[in-house]
């Protein structure tokens, strides 16, 4: 009896050594597969890197000017309040330039957004798609924006030639109004620059890395 149970220990750990040699080399075999595609996708090609740094020098300005908007209106807005409340001074001029820096403010929040990718988009069809056809779609919707772009700078150079003539006190309204085309133009050129890297990595028969900018068009 005591040789039968010294023979079963044995020969369970000789199957048992099997089924763990062939886990081991399947892991490895992913392992390996999962190198390689990182190793493909992270080959940047050179052209998409000039692309991008020049999208993010165009961000970094849009934030600067974006910080510059946001002084201005917060301390416009404290003047306005603490003079007509502590000295009983009720200027006009906080009102108008409140007003258009509110107008600065949205139009370079929504250029910036762009640049980010962080535009509200509705992306039930692209999740059904395989990762080219997302980039085909993406490429096609930005198409559409970039066009829609062009339409709100014909209406922005429209409006600022209507304004032309009218009184202000602080900011001319035809400068004010310099907000909309020069808005339009950023966010179109924002998705012509990300429309580019999409391409150029469908023509290297990449697929680009999963980014926040310009996947959320």
């Amino acid at each position: 009896m005591a040789k039968k149970q010294s023979k079963k220990p044995g020969k369970k750990e000789s199957g048992a050594a099997a089924p763990t040699s062939d886990a081991e080399t399947k892991a490895e075999a992913v392992d390996s597969t999962a190198t390689a595609k990182q190793t493909k996708s992270a080959e940047t090609p050179a052209l998409v890197t000039k692309i991008e740094r020049l999208d993010n020098a165009i961000g970094l300005a849009e934030h600067g000017f974006l910080a510059i908007v946001l002084f201005s209106l917060i301390g416009v807005g404290s003047y306005q309040f603490l003079a007509s409340r502590l000295f009983h001074v009720n200027d006009t001029w906080p009102f108008e330039a409140l007003r258009y820096l509110v107008f600065f403010c949205a139009m370079g929040g929504a250029a910036l957004a762009s640049q980010k990718g962080r535009m509200i988009s509705m992306d039930f069809v692209a999740r059904k798609l395989p990762p080219r056809g997302r980039i085909v779609l993406r490429i096609a919707t930005s198409t559409f924006v970039v066009v829609a772009c062009y339409l709100l700078y014909r209406g922005g150079m429209g409006v600022r030639e209507a304004v032309a003539g009218e009184e202000y006190e602080v900011i001319k309204p035809s400068t004010a109004f310099l907000a909309l085309p020069l808005g339009g133009l950023l966010i179109g050129l924002h998705y012509v620059l990300h429309s580019l890297t999409d391409a150029i990595y469908l023509a290297n028969g990449q697929i680009p890395p999963e980014e926040e900018g310009p996947q959320a068009h």
